[in-house]
C-alpha cells in the first residue's frame, strides 16, 4: 500500500560541516512528508579549512551512515555555491534539473530557520521551516560541534548520531596525522 505523503519532492541545501542532530532533523522531517528527498551539500568546492573541514565525499557518507535505509528516496548531491545570494534558487533548482532529470522538480523547500528559508521565499509555494532554535530540541550548530571536536571535547557525541562518531574520530586523527 502507497504512503501518503504531504508533498512529492523536497530539498534542502546544507553544509553539514558535520552533520549534526540538527540536520537529522530536517532530513526526517523531510522523509516523513515527501515522498522523494534531496539534500543538496553546498561548498563542496571547500574542504580542510576551519569553517569546511569535510569533503563533500565525508559529509555525504555521513549522511548515508544515518539514513542508509532511504537510500531509495533520498539522493544527496553536491553543489558549488556561486556567491550571488539574488540568483542562489534559481542556480540550485536550474542544476537540479540539469543533474537530475528523472527526479522532478521539488515542490517544498525545507529549512533550520527563516533566515536560511529567505533564499527560497520566491521560488517556492512551499517551505517547510524545522526551527533549530525550538526550545524543546538542543541548540546545536555546525561550529559549536566543529569546535567541540577540535579541542577535544567529548561533549560533540551530544550533536552527533551514534553511528558517525567512528567516522568523525578517524578523520580527526588523519587530520592531527595519528592514523
Amino acid at each position: 500500500m502507497a504512503q501518503n505523503y504531504k508533498y512529492r519532492h523536497g530539498i534542502v541545501v546544507m553544509r553539514a560541516q558535520p552533520l549534526h542532530i540538527g540536520h537529522e532533523k530536517i532530513i526526517c522531517n523531510m522523509l516523513k512528508d515527501c515522498e522523494k528527498a534531496t539534500v543538496i551539500l553546498g561548498s563542496i568546492q571547500e574542504q580542510g579549512t576551519e569553517r569546511n573541514p569535510f569533503s563533500y565525499t565525508e559529509r555525504k557518507q555521513m549522511i548515508q551512515n544515518v539514513f542508509n535505509e532511504e537510500e531509495k528516496r533520498l539522493k544527496i548531491i553536491g553543489l558549488f555555491d556561486i556567491n550571488n545570494p539574488t540568483e542562489w534558487a534559481k542556480f540550485v533548482l536550474d542544476f537540479m534539473k540539469e543533474t537530475m532529470p528523472g527526479r522532478g522538480q521539488p515542490d517544498v523547500y525545507y529549512a533550520g530557520s527563516d533566515y536560511d528559508a529567505h533564499w527560497f521565499g520566491g521560488v517556492f509555494e512551499n517551505i517547510e521551516i524545522i526551527n533549530r532554535v525550538d526550545y524543546d530540541f538542543p541548540y546545536v550548530s555546525g561550529s559549536m560541534v566543529r569546535d567541540m571536536i577540535k579541542i577535544g571535547d567529548r561533549r560533540w557525541k551530544d550533536f552527533i548520531s551514534p553511528c558517525n562518531y567512528d567516522y568523525i574520530e578517524n578523520f580527526s586523527k588523519r587530520k592531527k596525522g595519528i592514523v
